[in-house]
Protein backbone atom coordinates (compact mmCIF):
# COMPACT_ATOMS: atom_id res chain seq x y z
CA UNK A 1 0.00 0.00 0.00
CA UNK A 2 2.97 2.41 0.71
CA UNK A 3 4.50 1.54 -2.24
CA UNK A 4 0.99 2.27 -4.16
CA UNK A 5 0.80 5.60 -2.73
CA UNK A 6 4.85 6.31 -3.31
CA UNK A 7 3.69 5.91 -6.83
CA UNK A 8 0.71 7.58 -7.37
CA UNK A 9 2.57 10.69 -5.58
CA UNK A 10 5.61 10.74 -7.83
CA UNK A 11 3.43 9.86 -10.66
CA UNK A 12 1.45 12.57 -10.21
CA UNK A 13 3.92 14.93 -9.13
CA UNK A 14 5.83 15.12 -12.26
CA UNK A 15 2.86 14.50 -14.42
CA UNK A 16 1.25 17.49 -13.22
CA UNK A 17 4.72 19.74 -13.56
CA UNK A 18 5.14 18.69 -17.20
CA UNK A 19 1.71 19.50 -18.08
CA UNK A 20 1.43 22.78 -16.56
CA UNK A 21 4.86 23.39 -18.88
CA UNK A 22 3.33 22.16 -21.47
CA UNK A 23 0.24 24.04 -21.48
CA UNK A 24 2.36 27.10 -20.96
CA UNK A 25 4.07 26.60 -24.07
CA UNK A 26 1.38 25.52 -26.26
CA UNK A 27 -0.55 28.67 -25.30
CA UNK A 28 3.05 30.12 -26.73
CA UNK A 29 2.86 28.25 -29.88
CA UNK A 30 -1.20 29.03 -30.12
CA UNK A 31 -0.89 32.71 -30.04
CA UNK A 32 1.88 32.71 -32.50
CA UNK A 33 0.08 30.47 -34.62
CA UNK A 34 -2.88 32.47 -34.54
CA UNK A 35 -0.76 35.72 -34.77
CA UNK A 36 0.75 34.52 -38.45
CA UNK A 37 -1.52 32.70 -39.94
CA UNK A 38 -5.04 33.62 -38.73
CA UNK A 39 -8.42 32.43 -37.90
CA UNK A 40 -9.24 30.26 -41.22
CA UNK A 41 -6.21 28.23 -40.45
CA UNK A 42 -7.26 27.75 -36.92
CA UNK A 43 -10.82 26.73 -37.64
CA UNK A 44 -8.94 24.11 -40.34
CA UNK A 45 -6.46 22.96 -37.55
CA UNK A 46 -9.81 22.72 -35.07
CA UNK A 47 -11.84 20.91 -37.75
CA UNK A 48 -8.71 17.95 -38.72
CA UNK A 49 -8.17 17.72 -35.63
CA UNK A 50 -11.75 16.31 -34.97
CA UNK A 51 -11.47 14.70 -37.74
CA UNK A 52 -8.59 12.96 -36.22
CA UNK A 53 -9.85 11.83 -33.22
CA UNK A 54 -12.61 10.12 -35.08
CA UNK A 55 -10.14 8.06 -37.10
CA UNK A 56 -8.88 6.62 -33.32
CA UNK A 57 -11.58 4.45 -33.52
CA UNK A 58 -9.45 2.59 -34.94
CA UNK A 59 -7.87 1.43 -32.10
CA UNK A 60 -10.88 -0.41 -30.63
CA UNK A 61 -10.23 0.89 -27.13
CA UNK A 62 -6.88 -1.32 -26.73
CA UNK A 63 -5.50 1.29 -24.62
CA UNK A 64 -7.71 0.58 -22.08
CA UNK A 65 -7.61 -3.05 -22.82
CA UNK A 66 -3.83 -3.00 -22.22
CA UNK A 67 -3.18 -1.82 -18.68
CA UNK A 68 -5.80 -4.17 -17.24
CA UNK A 69 -4.19 -7.26 -18.93
CA UNK A 70 -1.21 -6.33 -17.37
CA UNK A 71 -2.26 -5.59 -13.88
CA UNK A 72 -2.03 -9.22 -12.74
CA UNK A 73 0.82 -10.21 -14.49
CA UNK A 74 2.88 -6.93 -13.17
CA UNK A 75 2.20 -7.90 -10.30
CA UNK A 76 2.73 -11.63 -10.20
CA UNK A 77 5.78 -10.33 -11.78
CA UNK A 78 4.95 -13.00 -14.25
CA UNK A 79 7.25 -12.10 -17.25
CA UNK A 80 6.43 -14.79 -19.45
CA UNK A 81 2.68 -13.59 -19.45
CA UNK A 82 4.11 -9.88 -20.35
CA UNK A 83 6.28 -10.73 -22.79
CA UNK A 84 3.46 -12.92 -24.75
CA UNK A 85 0.97 -10.13 -24.27
CA UNK A 86 3.12 -7.57 -25.46
CA UNK A 87 4.21 -9.96 -28.51
CA UNK A 88 0.23 -9.71 -29.38
CA UNK A 89 -0.31 -6.33 -28.69
CA UNK A 90 2.50 -4.70 -30.67
CA UNK A 91 0.77 -6.93 -33.97
CA UNK A 92 -2.46 -5.19 -33.07
CA UNK A 93 -0.96 -1.65 -32.56
CA UNK A 94 0.88 -1.80 -36.15
CA UNK A 95 -2.47 -3.31 -38.03
CA UNK A 96 -4.19 -0.09 -36.58
CA UNK A 97 -1.50 2.09 -37.39
CA UNK A 98 -1.91 0.74 -41.22
CA UNK A 99 -6.01 0.99 -40.71
CA UNK A 100 -5.95 4.85 -39.53
CA UNK A 101 -3.68 5.62 -42.30
CA UNK A 102 -5.54 3.79 -44.85
CA UNK A 103 -8.97 4.97 -43.71
CA UNK A 104 -7.89 8.31 -43.06
CA UNK A 105 -6.27 9.15 -46.60
CA UNK A 106 -9.69 7.49 -48.57
CA UNK A 107 -11.12 10.62 -46.74
CA UNK A 108 -9.72 13.26 -49.09
CA UNK A 109 -12.58 13.10 -51.38
CA UNK A 110 -15.09 13.95 -49.15
CA UNK A 111 -13.51 16.78 -47.24
CA UNK A 112 -15.29 19.68 -49.51
CA UNK A 113 -18.86 17.97 -47.69
CA UNK A 114 -17.46 18.43 -44.31
CA UNK A 115 -16.29 21.57 -44.48
CA UNK A 116 -19.44 24.51 -45.56
CA UNK A 117 -17.14 27.20 -46.98
CA UNK A 118 -13.99 25.95 -48.57
CA UNK A 119 -11.30 28.44 -47.26
CA UNK A 120 -8.75 29.94 -49.58
CA UNK A 121 -6.15 27.98 -48.19
CA UNK A 122 -3.12 26.37 -50.34
CA UNK A 123 -2.94 22.44 -50.54
CA UNK A 124 -5.68 21.18 -48.18
CA UNK A 125 -5.93 17.81 -49.06
CA UNK A 126 -2.12 17.73 -48.16
CA UNK A 127 -2.64 19.59 -44.98
CA UNK A 128 -5.47 16.47 -44.02
CA UNK A 129 -3.33 14.01 -45.29
CA UNK A 130 0.12 15.10 -43.15
CA UNK A 131 -2.87 15.27 -40.04
CA UNK A 132 -3.20 11.51 -41.03
CA UNK A 133 -0.09 10.43 -41.14
CA UNK A 134 1.17 12.18 -37.58
CA UNK A 135 -2.06 10.09 -36.38
CA UNK A 136 -0.98 6.33 -37.87
CA UNK A 137 2.27 7.10 -37.01
CA UNK A 138 1.55 7.60 -33.36
CA UNK A 139 0.32 4.34 -32.95
CA UNK A 140 3.87 2.22 -33.87
CA UNK A 141 6.22 1.24 -30.70
CA UNK A 142 3.49 2.82 -28.20
CA UNK A 143 2.30 -0.79 -26.82
CA UNK A 144 5.49 -0.67 -24.87
CA UNK A 145 4.71 3.23 -23.30
CA UNK A 146 1.28 1.36 -21.85
CA UNK A 147 3.96 -1.32 -20.09
CA UNK A 148 5.43 1.10 -18.41
CA UNK A 149 2.59 3.59 -17.51
CA UNK A 150 0.98 0.32 -16.08
CA UNK A 151 3.45 -0.74 -13.64
CA UNK A 152 3.15 2.41 -12.11
CA UNK A 153 5.96 4.22 -13.81
CA UNK A 154 3.87 6.89 -15.66
CA UNK A 155 6.58 9.29 -14.20
CA UNK A 156 9.31 8.18 -17.06
CA UNK A 157 6.78 8.41 -20.20
CA UNK A 158 5.51 11.91 -18.76
CA UNK A 159 9.23 13.56 -18.59
CA UNK A 160 9.97 11.91 -22.02
CA UNK A 161 6.78 13.38 -23.84
CA UNK A 162 7.43 16.79 -22.02
CA UNK A 163 10.98 17.06 -23.57
CA UNK A 164 10.16 15.87 -26.99
CA UNK A 165 6.85 18.28 -26.89
CA UNK A 166 9.21 21.30 -25.25
CA UNK A 167 11.58 20.75 -28.11
CA UNK A 168 8.74 20.78 -31.44
CA UNK A 169 7.26 23.78 -29.83
CA UNK A 170 10.41 25.67 -30.27
CA UNK A 171 11.02 24.29 -33.90
CA UNK A 172 7.42 25.30 -34.27
CA UNK A 173 7.39 28.62 -33.33
CA UNK A 174 10.38 29.38 -35.34
CA UNK A 175 9.32 27.80 -38.26
CA UNK A 176 6.19 30.15 -38.38
CA UNK A 177 8.02 32.96 -37.57
CA UNK A 178 10.44 32.33 -40.10
CA UNK A 179 8.64 31.06 -42.79
CA UNK A 180 4.87 31.07 -42.20
CA UNK A 181 4.79 27.62 -43.53
CA UNK A 182 1.80 25.67 -41.89
CA UNK A 183 2.95 22.20 -43.87
CA UNK A 184 6.28 22.35 -42.17
CA UNK A 185 4.69 23.17 -38.86
CA UNK A 186 2.67 19.77 -39.16
CA UNK A 187 6.09 17.99 -40.71
CA UNK A 188 7.70 18.81 -37.68
CA UNK A 189 5.20 17.20 -35.85
CA UNK A 190 5.48 13.96 -37.49
CA UNK A 191 8.91 13.76 -36.84
CA UNK A 192 8.72 14.14 -33.35
CA UNK A 193 5.75 12.07 -32.48
CA UNK A 194 7.84 8.53 -34.55
CA UNK A 195 11.45 9.41 -32.71
CA UNK A 196 9.72 10.01 -29.25
CA UNK A 197 8.31 6.81 -29.85
CA UNK A 198 11.39 4.87 -30.99
CA UNK A 199 12.90 6.45 -27.41
CA UNK A 200 10.33 4.93 -25.31
CA UNK A 201 10.69 1.63 -26.77
CA UNK A 202 14.59 2.04 -26.08
CA UNK A 203 13.35 3.06 -22.63
CA UNK A 204 10.83 0.11 -21.60
CA UNK A 205 13.89 -2.67 -23.02
CA UNK A 206 16.55 -1.10 -20.91
CA UNK A 207 13.84 -1.68 -17.99
CA UNK A 208 12.13 -4.86 -19.02
CA UNK A 209 15.32 -6.67 -20.38
CA UNK A 210 13.24 -9.77 -20.98
CA UNK A 211 11.22 -7.89 -23.33
CA UNK A 212 14.23 -8.66 -25.99
CA UNK A 213 14.06 -12.55 -25.47
CA UNK A 214 12.50 -14.72 -27.82
CA UNK A 215 9.09 -16.11 -26.75
CA UNK A 216 7.18 -18.72 -28.63
CA UNK A 217 4.30 -19.35 -26.46
CA UNK A 218 0.79 -17.73 -27.16
CA UNK A 219 -2.15 -17.13 -25.21
CA UNK A 220 -4.18 -19.61 -24.23
CA UNK A 221 -7.93 -19.80 -26.16
CA UNK A 222 -9.84 -18.70 -22.74
CA UNK A 223 -7.39 -15.68 -22.76
CA UNK A 224 -8.12 -15.00 -26.14
CA UNK A 225 -11.56 -15.41 -25.95
CA UNK A 226 -11.35 -12.87 -22.96
CA UNK A 227 -9.44 -10.11 -24.51
CA UNK A 228 -11.28 -10.33 -27.76
CA UNK A 229 -14.79 -9.93 -25.30
CA UNK A 230 -12.96 -6.78 -23.85
CA UNK A 231 -11.79 -5.55 -26.83
CA UNK A 232 -15.38 -5.83 -28.24
CA UNK A 233 -17.10 -4.14 -25.60
CA UNK A 234 -14.23 -1.72 -24.91
CA UNK A 235 -15.05 -0.89 -28.76
CA UNK A 236 -18.43 0.26 -28.19
CA UNK A 237 -16.96 2.49 -25.39
CA UNK A 238 -14.46 4.03 -27.26
CA UNK A 239 -17.53 5.26 -30.14
CA UNK A 240 -19.06 6.89 -27.45
CA UNK A 241 -16.11 8.33 -26.00
CA UNK A 242 -15.32 9.76 -29.78
CA UNK A 243 -18.37 10.78 -30.93
CA UNK A 244 -19.21 12.94 -27.48
CA UNK A 245 -15.32 14.53 -27.91
CA UNK A 246 -14.90 14.61 -31.39
CA UNK A 247 -17.83 15.37 -33.50
CA UNK A 248 -18.87 19.00 -32.19
CA UNK A 249 -16.46 20.93 -34.33
CA UNK A 250 -17.59 18.64 -37.33
CA UNK A 251 -21.13 19.57 -36.55
CA UNK A 252 -20.22 23.09 -35.81
CA UNK A 253 -18.03 23.22 -39.49
CA UNK A 254 -20.99 22.01 -41.82
CA UNK A 255 -23.69 24.34 -40.21
CA UNK A 256 -22.12 27.53 -38.71
CA UNK A 257 -19.26 28.08 -40.94
CA UNK A 258 -15.00 27.42 -40.36
CA UNK A 259 -14.43 30.51 -38.33
CA UNK A 260 -16.75 29.46 -35.90
CA UNK A 261 -14.88 26.56 -35.64
CA UNK A 262 -11.71 28.48 -35.46
CA UNK A 263 -13.28 30.44 -32.05
CA UNK A 264 -14.75 27.76 -30.67
CA UNK A 265 -11.18 26.08 -30.42
CA UNK A 266 -9.66 28.30 -28.66
CA UNK A 267 -12.46 27.76 -25.81
CA UNK A 268 -11.14 23.99 -26.30
CA UNK A 269 -7.81 24.98 -25.77
CA UNK A 270 -8.13 26.49 -22.85
CA UNK A 271 -10.38 23.66 -21.43
CA UNK A 272 -8.91 21.00 -22.57
CA UNK A 273 -5.54 22.11 -21.53
CA UNK A 274 -6.46 22.22 -18.14
CA UNK A 275 -8.48 19.06 -18.38
CA UNK A 276 -5.49 17.13 -19.19
CA UNK A 277 -3.27 18.72 -16.14
CA UNK A 278 -6.18 17.42 -14.14
CA UNK A 279 -6.42 14.29 -15.96
CA UNK A 280 -2.65 13.91 -14.79
CA UNK A 281 -3.86 13.25 -11.45
CA UNK A 282 -6.35 10.58 -12.39
CA UNK A 283 -3.91 8.88 -15.04
CA UNK A 284 -1.32 8.95 -12.23
CA UNK A 285 -3.52 6.82 -10.22
CA UNK A 286 -5.01 4.47 -12.56
CA UNK A 287 -2.45 1.77 -12.38
CA UNK A 288 -2.58 2.21 -8.59
CA UNK A 289 -6.28 1.33 -8.86
CA UNK A 290 -5.70 -0.96 -10.80
CA UNK A 291 -3.04 -2.83 -8.33
CA UNK A 292 -5.77 -1.71 -5.15
CA UNK A 293 -8.31 -4.32 -7.44
CA UNK A 294 -6.24 -7.27 -8.13
CA UNK A 295 -4.81 -6.82 -3.96
CA UNK A 296 -7.36 -6.03 -1.64
CA UNK A 297 -11.41 -6.41 -0.74
CA UNK A 298 -14.36 -4.66 -2.51
CA UNK A 299 -14.96 -3.12 0.81
CA UNK A 300 -11.70 -1.48 0.66
CA UNK A 301 -11.99 -0.83 -2.78
CA UNK A 302 -15.39 1.13 -2.46
CA UNK A 303 -14.09 3.36 0.51
CA UNK A 304 -11.35 4.64 -1.72
CA UNK A 305 -13.98 4.93 -4.78
CA UNK A 306 -15.87 6.99 -2.50
CA UNK A 307 -12.86 9.22 -1.29
CA UNK A 308 -11.78 9.84 -4.40
CA UNK A 309 -15.59 10.86 -5.69
CA UNK A 310 -15.11 13.83 -3.28
CA UNK A 311 -11.37 14.51 -4.61
CA UNK A 312 -12.44 14.85 -8.08
CA UNK A 313 -15.90 16.92 -6.78
CA UNK A 314 -13.62 19.70 -5.45
CA UNK A 315 -11.10 19.55 -8.42
CA UNK A 316 -13.90 19.55 -11.17
CA UNK A 317 -16.15 21.59 -9.12
CA UNK A 318 -13.69 24.61 -8.56
CA UNK A 319 -11.79 23.97 -11.83
CA UNK A 320 -15.27 24.39 -14.14
CA UNK A 321 -16.40 27.30 -11.75
CA UNK A 322 -13.21 29.10 -12.44
CA UNK A 323 -13.55 28.47 -16.46
CA UNK A 324 -16.97 29.69 -16.28
CA UNK A 325 -15.88 33.01 -14.51
CA UNK A 326 -13.20 33.71 -15.86
CA UNK A 327 -12.82 32.38 -19.22
CA UNK A 328 -14.25 35.07 -21.21
CA UNK A 329 -12.06 38.12 -19.49
CA UNK A 330 -8.76 35.99 -20.45
CA UNK A 331 -10.12 35.24 -23.86
CA UNK A 332 -10.35 38.79 -23.89
CA UNK A 333 -6.79 39.65 -22.65
CA UNK A 334 -5.05 37.44 -24.70
CA UNK A 335 -6.15 37.44 -28.08
CA UNK A 336 -9.44 39.95 -27.89
CA UNK A 337 -12.93 40.66 -28.03
CA UNK A 338 -13.61 39.73 -31.32
CA UNK A 339 -13.06 36.10 -30.02
CA UNK A 340 -15.46 35.62 -27.53
CA UNK A 341 -18.90 33.91 -27.19
CA UNK A 342 -21.47 34.18 -24.89
CA UNK A 343 -21.23 33.87 -20.94
CA UNK A 344 -24.05 31.27 -21.35
CA UNK A 345 -21.52 29.05 -24.15
CA UNK A 346 -18.87 29.29 -21.13
CA UNK A 347 -21.46 28.01 -18.63
CA UNK A 348 -22.56 24.98 -21.01
CA UNK A 349 -18.66 24.53 -21.75
CA UNK A 350 -17.85 24.43 -17.92
CA UNK A 351 -21.29 21.94 -16.95
CA UNK A 352 -19.96 19.74 -19.87
CA UNK A 353 -16.56 19.67 -18.13
CA UNK A 354 -18.23 19.23 -14.77
CA UNK A 355 -20.18 16.54 -15.74
CA UNK A 356 -17.58 14.93 -17.64
CA UNK A 357 -14.82 14.98 -15.17
CA UNK A 358 -16.75 13.57 -12.28
CA UNK A 359 -17.09 10.07 -14.07
CA UNK A 360 -12.97 9.81 -14.06
CA UNK A 361 -12.93 8.07 -11.11
CA UNK A 362 -15.73 5.53 -12.19
CA UNK A 363 -14.20 5.45 -15.15
CA UNK A 364 -10.36 4.23 -13.68
CA UNK A 365 -12.23 1.72 -11.19
CA UNK A 366 -14.73 0.32 -14.10
CA UNK A 367 -11.22 -0.07 -16.29
CA UNK A 368 -9.17 -1.69 -13.22
CA UNK A 369 -12.42 -4.17 -13.00
CA UNK A 370 -12.23 -5.32 -16.05
CA UNK A 371 -16.37 -4.04 -16.46
CA UNK A 372 -15.77 -3.33 -20.17
CA UNK A 373 -18.81 -5.69 -21.38
CA UNK A 374 -21.20 -4.40 -18.83
CA UNK A 375 -24.00 -1.90 -20.32
CA UNK A 376 -21.35 -1.94 -23.32
CA UNK A 377 -24.85 -0.53 -25.27
CA UNK A 378 -24.64 2.86 -23.47
CA UNK A 379 -22.09 4.79 -25.38
CA UNK A 380 -24.31 3.90 -28.32
CA UNK A 381 -27.44 5.34 -27.06
CA UNK A 382 -25.39 8.20 -25.86
CA UNK A 383 -23.56 8.63 -29.35
CA UNK A 384 -27.02 8.81 -30.94
CA UNK A 385 -28.73 10.74 -28.63
CA UNK A 386 -25.69 13.41 -29.20
CA UNK A 387 -25.50 13.51 -32.61
CA UNK A 388 -29.14 14.06 -33.14
CA UNK A 389 -29.50 16.60 -30.22
CA UNK A 390 -26.33 18.71 -31.07
CA UNK A 391 -27.69 18.94 -34.94
CA UNK A 392 -31.46 19.77 -34.43
CA UNK A 393 -30.46 22.99 -31.45
CA UNK A 394 -27.49 23.55 -33.69
CA UNK A 395 -29.60 25.36 -36.17
CA UNK A 396 -31.79 27.56 -33.57
CA UNK A 397 -28.34 27.68 -30.79
CA UNK A 398 -25.60 27.65 -33.08
CA UNK A 399 -22.87 26.72 -30.71
CA UNK A 400 -24.56 26.62 -27.67
CA UNK A 401 -26.65 23.61 -28.74
CA UNK A 402 -23.64 21.64 -30.08
CA UNK A 403 -23.06 21.71 -26.36
CA UNK A 404 -26.14 21.22 -25.28
CA UNK A 405 -26.57 17.80 -27.19
CA UNK A 406 -23.43 17.18 -25.73
CA UNK A 407 -24.52 17.69 -21.90
CA UNK A 408 -27.80 15.73 -22.24
CA UNK A 409 -26.33 12.86 -23.58
CA UNK A 410 -24.03 12.69 -20.76
CA UNK A 411 -27.00 12.92 -18.00
CA UNK A 412 -28.80 10.73 -19.72
CA UNK A 413 -25.66 7.59 -19.56
CA UNK A 414 -22.82 8.17 -17.90
CA UNK A 415 -24.11 9.78 -15.19
CA UNK A 416 -26.22 7.15 -13.84
CA UNK A 417 -25.28 4.01 -15.45
CA UNK A 418 -21.84 4.42 -15.41
CA UNK A 419 -21.55 4.33 -10.84
CA UNK A 420 -24.63 1.48 -11.45
CA UNK A 421 -22.37 -0.69 -12.95
CA UNK A 422 -19.04 -0.19 -10.56
CA UNK A 423 -21.16 -1.19 -7.39
CA UNK A 424 -23.43 -3.37 -8.59
CA UNK A 425 -20.47 -5.39 -10.06
CA UNK A 426 -17.66 -4.37 -8.52
CA UNK A 427 -18.75 -3.37 -4.83
CA UNK A 428 -22.06 -5.73 -5.20
CA UNK A 429 -24.38 -2.93 -3.62
CA UNK A 430 -26.47 -0.49 -4.19
CA UNK A 431 -25.61 2.30 -5.86
CA UNK A 432 -28.49 4.68 -3.98
CA UNK A 433 -26.11 6.64 -1.22
CA UNK A 434 -23.76 7.51 -4.55
CA UNK A 435 -26.25 9.41 -6.46
CA UNK A 436 -27.59 11.66 -3.06
CA UNK A 437 -24.26 12.29 -2.91
CA UNK A 438 -24.26 13.15 -6.56
CA UNK A 439 -27.04 15.12 -6.18
CA UNK A 440 -25.83 16.92 -3.33
CA UNK A 441 -22.11 17.61 -5.52
CA UNK A 442 -24.17 19.18 -8.12
CA UNK A 443 -26.23 21.43 -6.41
CA UNK A 444 -23.70 23.08 -4.56
CA UNK A 445 -21.72 23.77 -8.01
CA UNK A 446 -24.53 25.02 -9.75
CA UNK A 447 -25.00 27.01 -6.55
CA UNK A 448 -21.75 28.48 -6.30
CA UNK A 449 -21.00 28.73 -10.18
CA UNK A 450 -24.13 31.19 -10.34
CA UNK A 451 -23.45 33.34 -7.39
CA UNK A 452 -19.53 33.74 -8.07
CA UNK A 453 -20.39 34.59 -11.95
CA UNK A 454 -22.60 37.27 -10.83
CA UNK A 455 -20.34 38.83 -7.95
CA UNK A 456 -16.70 38.18 -9.90
CA UNK A 457 -19.07 39.89 -13.10
CA UNK A 458 -18.94 43.72 -11.21
CA UNK A 459 -15.20 43.34 -11.25
CA UNK A 460 -13.46 44.94 -14.34
CA UNK A 461 -11.01 42.24 -15.48
CA UNK A 462 -9.59 44.10 -18.07
CA UNK A 463 -5.30 43.16 -17.41
CA UNK A 464 -3.44 39.88 -16.42
CA UNK A 465 -2.71 41.36 -12.85
CA UNK A 466 -6.24 42.01 -12.19
CA UNK A 467 -7.30 38.34 -13.92
CA UNK A 468 -4.58 36.21 -11.27
CA UNK A 469 -6.12 38.47 -7.97
CA UNK A 470 -9.72 37.63 -9.35
CA UNK A 471 -8.33 34.49 -9.46
CA UNK A 472 -6.68 34.20 -6.25
CA UNK A 473 -10.10 35.31 -4.70
CA UNK A 474 -11.98 33.16 -6.26
CA UNK A 475 -9.29 30.16 -5.31
CA UNK A 476 -10.10 31.45 -1.78
CA UNK A 477 -13.78 31.65 -1.76
CA UNK A 478 -14.22 28.13 -2.90
CA UNK A 479 -11.72 25.85 -1.45
CA UNK A 480 -12.61 27.95 1.81
CA UNK A 481 -16.60 27.02 1.16
CA UNK A 482 -15.66 23.47 0.71
CA UNK A 483 -13.53 23.28 4.28
CA UNK A 484 -16.38 24.77 5.96
CA UNK A 485 -18.93 23.06 4.40
CA UNK A 486 -17.66 19.17 4.67
CA UNK A 487 -14.18 19.67 7.64
CA UNK A 488 -15.94 16.93 9.47
CA UNK A 489 -16.93 14.58 6.87
CA UNK A 490 -14.06 11.10 6.40
CA UNK A 491 -13.85 11.70 2.43
CA UNK A 492 -12.43 15.56 3.35
CA UNK A 493 -9.93 14.19 6.10
CA UNK A 494 -9.17 11.44 3.24
CA UNK A 495 -8.39 14.03 0.64
CA UNK A 496 -6.68 16.28 3.84
CA UNK A 497 -4.13 13.05 4.58
CA UNK A 498 -3.48 12.40 0.85
CA UNK A 499 -2.60 15.76 0.00
CA UNK A 500 -0.09 16.59 2.55
CA UNK A 501 2.32 14.10 0.91
CA UNK A 502 1.89 15.26 -2.36
CA UNK A 503 1.94 19.03 -1.45
CA UNK A 504 5.39 18.19 0.02
CA UNK A 505 6.73 15.97 -2.92
CA UNK A 506 5.93 18.97 -5.22
CA UNK A 507 6.98 21.82 -3.38
CA UNK A 508 10.41 19.52 -3.18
Amino acid sequence: MASRTKNSIINSSVSIITQVLTVIINFIVKTVFIKVLGSEYLGLNGLFSNIITMLSLADLGIGIAVPYSLYKPLADKDEKKIKILMKYYAKIYNVIGIIVLSIGLALIPFLPFIIKDMPDIPNISLIYALFVIHSASSYFFVYKKLLIDSDQKSYITSKIIFTCSTILSIIQVIILLLTKNYILFLLSSIITVVLQNIYICYKADTMYPYLKEKENDKLSKEEYKEIKRNISSLFIYKVGSVVSNGTDNIVISKIIGLVAVGIYSNYLLIINSITNILNQIFNAITSSIGNLVVTTNQKRSKEIYENLSFANFVIYGFTSIGIFVLINPFIKIWIGKEYLLSPFVAFLLSFNLYIGGMNSVTTSFRNAYGLFYKAKYRPIFMCVLNLVVSVILAFPLGIAGVVIGTIISRIFTIVWLDPYVIYKYGFNESPKNYYFKYIEYLLIYLLLSILLYFVFNLIPITNIFLFIIAGILLTIVVIGFIIIVYNKSSEYHYLKSRMKPFVTKFLK
